[in-house]
């Protein structure tokens, strides 16, 4: 759980923060916005008010005379109550003649009066709230010289403008503390799941290499965070564990032969010359072995920290297949085996040639090594859907389906007491170099024997894609 403290001092709150910042000041604009149109309604409507009554009575003048004019301002006055409507009619020469507001000099037109109880209106109380408010009012000439003036307090306008500027004041600070709340449930729960990937870490780091970070299961970032997470920890965890069982299986096999070297040092010390360089001469022998495969070792680490492909050209795929097939059909005639080699023509590619002949080579020397006498190989090259195809197939005994994919591990062998001759790196430089050139490779049965398939992906220039099949060469040694 996370404590307030971090809380406080995570890039959650920061952004809440500013999130409730932002947001705060995009309500208050909005509201700002909504009160000056509102002020602006009321106020029109407060004019059109006061314009229209001052057109009625106008009319009653034009219609009824003076007297008319004098008794309906009369009656409104009497039923005046806040916030309450302000009359004055007065004659040409300045003297009133109804009204509750003293004579003034006569301007046509809609103007704005000081508050009422300033005007010595006797009728004024000094408690009355209407009173307290300026008068918007609205002037007329009258035919007989007079002029009539009719006005209503601002009371109405100032007190919804109270109202609104209260409801802004309160909706903003519910909305930024809404805000906040609903930010700091999200951060709170944003802190708990990255407590919760650091104490997968912390576990880890202790040794516990099996721990995993918790998804939730929603599918979110977090989630697709936490997937990635477990992917990495997962390949992490294989490679330590590769490497535990690369360290066991170097020990193994650099133990036997070093033990060997020394009881034959040991035993040659006491003999004569010639049994001496024997035994040296055999010695020297398991040190080149020894060398050899450290050197396997390094060339694989090399290839696979991707070093090697800055030096890649272009390069010819049938070429190397050629010449590996030419140089080892007399091997696999020597051991009474056959070797088939098809080359189709294929685009150019752009790789590694030392790295690309080694891995034709080891795939070659494999089925050479482990199969008997009287075994058929095949190793062919053609093009299927723009890519280059490289097969290396033999009917010898094969590989079980539930061992190939173990065999491209570093030292792995098929024969558990390892008494046969090799490291048990060459199909792991195999696939190292296949990576490294984007290529794929698949182990098959071949029915009987097995099938290698090394499956490059298209060149890169349309030109070379467009390259046409070319005849056929093959060479058949038996």
């Amino acid at each position: 759980m996370a404590s307030p403290g971090n809380f406080l001092r995570s890039t959650s709150f920061r952004l809440l923060a500013w999130y409730a910042v932002v947001f705060g000041a995009s309500v208050a604009v909005l509201f700002l916005i909504v009160y000056w149109i509102t002020l602006a309604a009321l106020d029109e409507q407060l004019s059109d008010s006061v314009e229209r009554e001052t057109e009625v009575l106008v009319e009653l003048y034009r219609s009824r005379g003076l007297n008319s004019i004098i008794r309906a301002i009369e009656l409104r006055m009497a039923e005046l109550r806040p916030p309450r409507r302000y009359y004055l009619l007065q004659d040409a020469a300045g003297k009133r003649i109804a009204g509750n507001l003293p004579p003034m000099k006569p301007v046509e037109g809609e103007r704005v009066l000081p508050v009422p109880s300033l005007l010595e209106d006797p009728s004024s109380k000094p408690d009355d709230p209407a009173d307290a408010y300026p008068v918007v009012a609205q002037g007329r000439q009258l035919g007989n010289g007079g002029f009539l003036l009719v006005g209503e307090s601002r009371y109405r306008a100032v007190k919804a403008r109270e109202a609104i500027v209260r409801a802004l004041a309160w909706g903003i600070v519910i909305t930024v503390l809404l805000a906040a709340a609903g930010g700091a449930a999200l951060g709170i729960g944003f802190l708990r799941r990255i407590e919760e990937i650091n104490r997968t870490t912390r576990s880890i780091m202790d040794g516990d290499l099996a721990k995993r970070v918790p998804v939730s299961g929603g599918g979110d970032e977090m989630d697709q965070l936490a997937v990635n997470l477990n992917a990495m920890l997962d390949r992490i965890q294989t490679l330590m564990e590769s490497l535990k069982r690369v360290s066991d299986d170097i020990a193994h096999d650099m133990r036997t032969p070093l033990s060997r070297v020394r009881h034959r040092l040991e035993a040659a010390r006491g003999r004569t010359e010639p049994h001496g360089d024997a035994v040296i001469e055999q010695s020297i022998a398991e040190v080149d072995a020894i060398l050899g495969t450290f050197s396997a070792l390094l060339r694989i680490s090399q290839i696979e920290s991707g070093a090697r492909r800055a030096g890649f050209s272009e390069i010819s795929l049938e070429h190397i297949v050629s010449d590996v097939g030419e140089a080892y059909a007399p091997v696999a005639e020597d051991r009474g085996q056959r070797l088939k080699t098809v080359v189709a023509s294929v685009p150019p590619i752009q790789g590694d040639r030392e790295l690309l002949t080694q891995m034709v080579a080891n795939l070659i020397e494999n089925p050479i090594r482990h199969c008997p006498a009287d075994v058929e190989m095949t190793i062919g090259l053609e093009l299927e859907g723009g890519s280059p195809v490289l097969r290396v197939a033999d009917n010898g005994h094969g590989i079980p389906a539930s061992e190939r994919e173990k065999v491209f591990r570093r030292y792995y062998r098929l024969e558990a007491s390892r008494t046969t001759p090799g490291s048990g790196l060459g199909l792991a430089l195999v696939k190292a170099v296949a990576d490294l050139h984007g290529a794929s490779v698949e182990l098959s049965d071949n029915n009987p024997g097995l099938r290698v398939t090394v499956r490059f992906p298209p060149p890169v220039k349309a030109a070379q894609a467009r390259i046409p099949h070319a005849q056929q060469r093959s060479s058949l040694s038996s």
